[in-house]
């Protein structure tokens, strides 16, 4: 940084001197982008993140800075590792909350689908608010095409559906068993329990257990009313989204995707996606 003249610019403009400010943000941005790890920022990409973020405070950091016998480099500098850090902090925050903040009704949707793997077998074919279920013995249009949704859906939930239970499910649709078991045993071995996905939910999980524990152990030792109320609202806050990473991580990480569903049967995603869909709608309450 060309600190002599910047020093006097800020100087300058301390005693009011006008038209200043463009050089000065000018001399500051050109150091950072030619040494931005003294910054705290990894790439010159990284530089201009903080830019278009905080083009506005950095502006002003002239007018904020106090002469406390440091330099203007050094507010400089120590201000933008600050930005920096912010701005990672969060794009953590973004990135692991996708995976932990789910809505409501998505979530009671994948409760749906677990409960139709994890219910008594009876129950999971028997029970809803949708119309009954098609004799074994129909093989009309509407009957097969309702059997063929059942394959997708007992598919998708083949970590979740043991021996007894798919001999059930075969029996009440008229499957033949050996076929259904074996269609199953390949979809668990073509994609396992655990799946990638499950990476990033967990990081969401861990990342809000950390800040919930942070947030009360200060809680513990702030004094100030006005403090403990924000900290207790955080450490509420990180509760409600640790536990709803934790449940949407156990409801999800033994469903297989639509996506595998269709390639396992050679068909297209979006037959899946609609068959299963309407399975949820006529029987599960969905709207």
């Amino acid at each position: 940084m060309a600190t002599t003249e910047l020093d006097e610019l800020v100087e300058r403009k301390k005693r009011g001197e006008q038209g200043l400010d463009r050089r000065i943000l000018e001399l500051i941005a050109t150091d950072v982008y030619k040494r931005p790890r003294v910054y705290g920022l990894k790439s010159e990409d990284e530089a201009g993140e903080v830019f278009v973020r905080y083009w506005t405070r950095i502006g002003n950091l002239a007018d904020r800075y106090e002469d406390t016998g440091y330099r203007f480099e050094s507010f400089a500098i120590s201000s933008l590792r600050y930005m920096a850090l912010s701005l990672k902090r969060q794009r953590v925050c973004r990135y692991d909350r996708d995976g932990a903040i789910i809505d409501d009704e998505a979530f009671e949707a994948w409760e749906d689908l677990r409960r139709c793997g994890r219910s008594d077998p009876d129950d999971a074919l028997s029970a809803g608010s949708g119309p009954e279920f098609p004799a074994k013995d129909d093989s009309g249009i509407v009957a097969t095409a309702f059997r063929r949704r059942i394959v997708f859906l007992c598919v998708k939930c083949a970590h979740l559906l043991d021996d007894g239970q798919v001999s059930a499910i075969a029996e009440a649709m008229g499957f033949d068993l050996a076929e259904l078991l074996g269609l199953l045993e390949r979809a668990r071995n073509v994609y396992p329990v655990t799946n990638p996905r499950i990476a990033s939910r967990r990081r969401g999980r861990n990342v809000a257990w950390i800040r919930m524990g942070a947030a009360e152990r200060r809680l513990a030792r702030e004094t100030d009313e006005d403090a403990r109320r924000y900290l207790s609202a955080a450490v509420d806050r990180e509760r409600g989204l640790y536990l709803r990473a934790a449940r949407r991580i156990a409801c999800t990480k033994r469903l297989i995707p639509n996506k595998a569903v269709a390639e396992l049967l050679g068909i297209p995603k979006g037959t899946v996606d609609c068959g299963v869909g309407r399975l949820l709608r006529t029987y599960s309450g969905f709207s």
